[in-house]
């Protein structure tokens, strides 16, 4: 009789153990934060939301758990907390929540304990580069904090052994967007002395500095008021300096006086911070985007003057305005394609190393016509070709760069913020279907 006793009682307690150590993962929900409502399924959201998935799965087993897969089937389209609570009775539960707010994704992990009438929670920001690393710590800071509250040793604070990654701060751009808009400053005071016709030094360093310290007072009140990424300050950059190029080269370009010249520069800043402003307040830019903006202000003006070169069929002038239209149309379409897509800064650098590389050795290729005997033709068209080869060198070296990095730290997913909506968009007061067009997105 004791025997048996003891055995039904060891088996119990193996029972018991088994299942507080089973994990009920639930599908993570896709949220649109603001307003609240179910996401449309498109492929960035469904990539992040399975990669998610997955990743919960092997950190569950790595932290000696087990995968109950009982209640998949069972799992209604969107749990409150109340309903996790109430079915946390003998296994543990996780419900990964994804939220998209203006271009961005916010991951909520919530954890059950069995039996427990608490919820462990904890959100981080993560895109597809860092979203391992942030589940994973996630994860574990969640189960190492349920296992404590349950402890009786929870009483007595023991020190950390490891911190979870510290939430993205509030406009973390600040310091880069303070710098470009005193640096904006500073020239709008200079070009606006150069373009009076005024030599006098002492209105240069008064009109500049004063310049510059309305940049960056304005700066750090935006930055007060607007959540400023890096990316969002690097592109704000790009579309500070490369039309202000553009525009100063062109204007040279067609011999304009130096006073005008200025004018040129400024309005050109003044319509590339337009419209990258105007960009910004459909969603936020990634890093990997606003330095694809600048790579694409870098390669027009490269390709531009090689465009007015091959036209001359000299190399011996200066092609200011190749390199000016080409700067303007280099930064306005990356600038578009970077609003468009999220890469990551690294790829973005070997896609430019390729296209260096690929000019490099366009240019070293066709290097024997440059050394042929003058009599033996025409020159010109010997540079022409010579310039073509350099311009073929640079887009199949980019393009070879691109290609060798598809895939490798987080690929190029199109996330449009604005989509056309034709069908049924409301419901009339007898209940019937109204039909209409319009737009839907997050702004």
């Amino acid at each position: 009789m004791l025997g048996s006793l003891a055995l039904g009682l060891a088996s119990t307690s193996a029972q018991a153990n088994e299942a507080v150590n089973n994990v009920a993962i639930r599908h993570t929900e896709l949220i649109e934060a603001s307003p609240p409502n179910k996401l449309p399924p498109d492929a960035e959201a469904l990539a992040l939301s399975s990669k998610v998935d997955a990743i919960l799965y092997e950190v569950v087993q790595d932290l000696g758990l087990s995968i109950d897969i009982s209640q998949r089937g069972m799992q209604k389209e969107r749990a409150s907390d109340d309903e996790l609570l109430a079915s946390a009775t003998e296994n543990w539960i996780v419900a990964p929540r994804l939220e998209r707010s203006r271009g961005r994704w916010l991951l909520k992990l919530v954890a059950v304990p069995p039996r427990s009438r608490v919820l462990f929670t904890a959100t981080q920001p993560v895109d597809l580069e860092t979203l391992e690393k942030r589940v994973v710590l996630m994860m574990r800071d969640l189960m190492d904090a349920a296992r404590a509250a349950k402890s009786p040793a929870a009483a007595a604070p023991t020190p950390a052994t490891h911190l979870a990654p510290p939430v993205a701060v509030h406009s973390s751009g600040r310091a880069i967007l303070a710098v470009n808009a005193a640096l904006l400053g500073g020239f709008v005071g200079y070009s606006l002395q150069r373009a009076s016709g005024s030599t006098d030094d002492r209105l240069t360093y008064t009109l500049a500095a004063l310049g510059a310290g309305v940049g960056l007072g304005s700066a750090m009140l935006v930055a007060e008021e607007w959540d400023i990424t890096l990316g969002d300050a690097w592109f704000l950059s790009a579309g500070m300096l490369w039309p202000t190029v553009s525009a100063s080269l062109i204007a040279r370009g067609y011999s304009v006086s130096e006073a005008d010249a200025y004018g040129y520069g400024l309005l050109g800043a003044t319509a590339g911070v337009a419209l990258a402003t105007t960009a910004l307040g459909f969603g936020h830019v990634s890093d990997g985007g606003a330095a694809l903006t600048h790579s694409g202000g870098l390669f027009g003006t490269l390709l531009g003057g090689l465009f007015e070169l091959s036209i001359k069929g000299e190399t011996d002038v200066r092609p200011r305005l190749g390199m000016g239209y080409g700067a303007g149309l280099g930064v306005i379409a990356a600038g578009t394609l970077a609003t468009q897509i999220s890469i990551t800064p690294s790829r973005v650098l070997m896609i430019d190393l390729g296209a260096s590389l690929g000019a490099l050795s366009g240019a070293a290729v066709a290097s024997p016509l440059l050394l042929v005997d003058e009599s033996a033709g025409s020159s010109k068209n010997r540079y022409r070709l010579w310039l073509a080869s350099v311009a073929a060198g640079t887009l199949v070296g980019g393009a070879a760069g691109a290609w060798a990095t598809r895939g490798a730290g987080g690929s190029a997913v199109a996330r449009l913020p604005v989509l056309p909506d034709v069908g049924i968009i409301g419901v009339t007061p007898e209940g019937h279907p109204a039909y209409g067009a319009g737009v839907r997105g997050s702004w």
